[in-house]
């Protein structure tokens, strides 16, 4: 008799192959010696059954579930959709899967994802926070990376993987400035965040060498939250503004695209009208007649270095804690020219 699907035990399976429970087991686990043909026997009684191990009674067993966690602030980025790709498709070489959750930046949700996937035993996690769980983070333990945002956790044990935060935004700040701009309009992200923080000590810092003051007093600025709205909304601000900017610089990819699609509404022409540059690429840019220049990065180099990173330290968890940091690569658009001063003439706010 075949038992139904939801019924099937290793019982079963022995009894269908006419081997014992053990030799059944040890095939599953393949942690002992079993001949050829008795191995072939079990597994065509494994698949002729239908049988499914129960992956939570291994998991006690071995102490492992084979899976890694995978909690990014936006799944809807580009840039963490080809990160993710690239880490499973190292772990996957190893038996490993992943389960990728998406925060929507929310404190709230993140927490949830965090706690169910400690209940599910992982053997690792990548995180992509929002620096508001850290003493819920700072107690999980299991081997860690950080992806583009560190957390300020005592004696924290686990990798930082980056982008060099401060250089990318140095290098089209500067830009900006060699070509006479000086009214920037800086489209920054949460000030909680500190890859936010450090893209904007490089913005502060190039206008400085421009003898260029950035504080609270700086009236060319918006505080988005690194999504498309957010980049949107900061152009419609420069519609209410009396001095209006000559170029613009959005701190993240996301913003930049939410920038741009303000711009086509408002009939605001690139770089006639206002320049504008962004940090990291964007998805499809050689496709679009406006194209920004960009600090590019490579998502899928930096996730091939995350899935290596959090194997070895599942391997090794004391290992000694790592920061991989990855350099800007500057791409130039069609979308930066000389200032002009008619963008309040030709807005249609």
């Amino acid at each position: 008799m075949n038992p139904s699907r939801d019924r099937v035990t290793v019982k079963d399976v022995a009894k269908f192959a006419n081997v014992s429970i053990a030799t059944v087991s040890r095939v599953l686990n393949g942690n002992y010696y079993v001949s050829p043909e008795i191995a072939d026997r079990v597994n065509a009684a494994i698949k002729e059954l239908q049988y499914y191990p129960n992956s939570v009674a291994r998991s006690l067993k071995t102490r492992s579930t084979k899976t890694i966690g995978f909690v990014v602030s936006d799944i809807s980025n580009s840039y963490h959709i080809t990160l993710a790709k690239a880490v499973e498709d190292v772990i996957s070489v190893e038996g490993y899967n992943m389960i990728v959750c998406s925060t929507k930046g929310s404190k709230e949700r993140e927490l949830t994802y965090l706690q169910l996937l400690q209940s599910k035993n992982i053997d690792g996690l990548l995180l992509n926070s929002t620096a508001e769980n850290n003493d819920y983070i700072a107690s999980l333990n299991m081997p860690m990376i950080l992806i583009n945002r560190k957390l300020k956790i005592p004696n924290f044990i686990g990798d930082i993987i980056d982008t060099d935060n401060f250089q990318g935004s140095y290098l089209l700040t500067k830009q900006l400035l060699q070509l006479g701009h000086r009214k920037i309009f800086v489209i920054k992200g949460p000030k909680n965040l500190n890859n936010a923080f450090e893209r904007m000590q490089g913005f502060i810092s190039a206008m400085k060498e421009y003898g260029i003051v950035v504080d609270d007093q700086y009236p060319f600025q918006f505080e988005g939250n690194f999504t498309l709205k957010s980049g949107y909304e900061a152009v419609e601000q420069i519609g209410s503004m009396e001095e209006k900017p000559t170029a613009i610089i959005a701190l993240n990819n996301m913003m930049s695209v939410g920038a741009l699609k303000c711009m086509k509404e408002k009939n605001i022409n690139a770089p006639e009208d206002l320049s504008i540059v962004s940090y990291d690429g964007i998805d499809n840019l050689e496709l679009m007649s406006t194209r920004p220049s960009t600090a590019q990065f490579h998502p899928y180099e930096i996730g091939r270095c995350a899935g290596e990173a959090i194997l070895q330290r599942i391997e090794n968890p004391n290992m000694e804690n790592r920061t991989f940091i990855f350099p800007p690569t500057m791409v130039a658009g069609n979308a930066v020219s000389i200032p002009t001063d008619n963008l309040s003439q030709k807005a249609t706010w």
